[in-house]
């Protein structure tokens, strides 16, 4: 790693306030510019709140920060992710290689790498490095329509199940032993802690109002957590957002995905938004049938690309 008076350039020993900063007015630039953030929730979670000795890597061209990248803590395979973004005028200057080939080199076991949206010549650029693509993550888009749009009223829930909202300071820990369970097949989703959960709630966006929980005698059984979106993040107008959608794969109720679908849907609809987004993995094939049948179609694709690590 070296470092000059412009800001750390490798692995950022040094990550001081100010250098997170300008990392988050980049994200917010390149995200105008492409229409689609560079770094996804946790990756901007992880650069707010995160040590500032945790790896970041930069690169400056005269003073200004025209690349940045997040490498996610190794897990148990000593595998990492990461996210990078370059600055759109200052592309095709081997500035993303040289963060991804630095990040290699700090890694040991799989390096993945994430391509958010589908934007042109991010295929080639994956080659050129000898990425090669392992996982799709569909970004789908509902257009409500103001009104006009497709019909929204739930279902009666079934017997012996209410559906209402969360309660903060009472249903984190359900709440995280549901998820846990609904997403067991999930690292990212199914992993989350407390903090995860803490931060979220921290977050300018958060409304208990929005987020839906099935219960039933046994407990929670399912939920519904919606998101809206700021002007300028996904369109024109707020967005509002399937951001996650699951239920007890012991519950045994089947149809109770489309019922909390609903219910949120009929929530956004209700709060004047005319656009709802979601991301679903693409090979998660129940799940893309439900929104399809909602009225949801693609609208992007995120990447994932991988290949080893040289650390030795």
């Amino acid at each position: 790693m070296t470092e000059t008076n412009e800001g750390p350039q490798g692995t950022a020993a040094r990550f001081t306030q100010a250098h997170r900063a300008e990392a988050l007015a980049l994200v917010r630039a390149v995200t105008e510019s492409d229409g689609v953030s560079p770094i996804s929730e946790s990756g901007r979670l992880a650069l707010l709140h995160d040590g500032l000795d945790e790896p970041h890597f930069t690169r400056y061209e005269g003073g200004k920060l025209v690349g940045y990248l997040y490498l996610a803590p190794p897990d148990a395979d000593q595998s990492r992710t990461a996210e990078l973004c370059v600055a759109p005028d200052s592309r095709r200057h081997g500035i993303g290689r040289s963060l991804i080939e630095a990040t290699l080199a700090e890694t040991t076991g799989m390096l993945h790498v994430w391509a958010h949206g589908s934007l042109p010549g991010t295929e080639q650029f994956a080659a050129r490095l000898g990425l090669t693509a392992v996982r799709e993550l569909r970004l789908m888009e509902l257009k409500l329509g103001g009104g006009s749009g497709p019909d929204l009223t739930p279902p009666q829930p079934p017997e012996g199940v209410k559906v209402d909202t969360f309660r903060p300071g009472e249903d984190e820990d359900a709440w995280l032993a549901l998820n846990a369970r609904a997403f067991a097949h999930h690292p990212e989703q199914g992993s989350w802690t407390r903090n995860d959960l803490a931060e979220r709630e921290a977050e300018p966006w958060f409304d208990p109002a929005g987020f839906f929980l099935a219960r039933s005698a046994e407990g929670l059984i399912g939920f519904h957590w919606t998101k809206v979106h700021p002007a300028g993040t996904y369109g024109a107008g707020r967005v509002g957002e399937i951001y996650v959608l699951g239920v007890d794969p012991q519950s045994g109720r089947r149809g109770l995905g489309r019922l909390l679908a609903l219910v949120g849907l009929q929530h956004l609809a209700q709060s004047g938004l005319e656009n709802v987004i979601l991301y679903v993995d693409g090979d998660n094939t129940p799940a893309v049938r439900l929104y399809l049948s909602l009225g949801f179609g693609n609208r992007a694709v995120d990447t994932m690309y991988e290949r080893r690590g040289s650390a030795a």
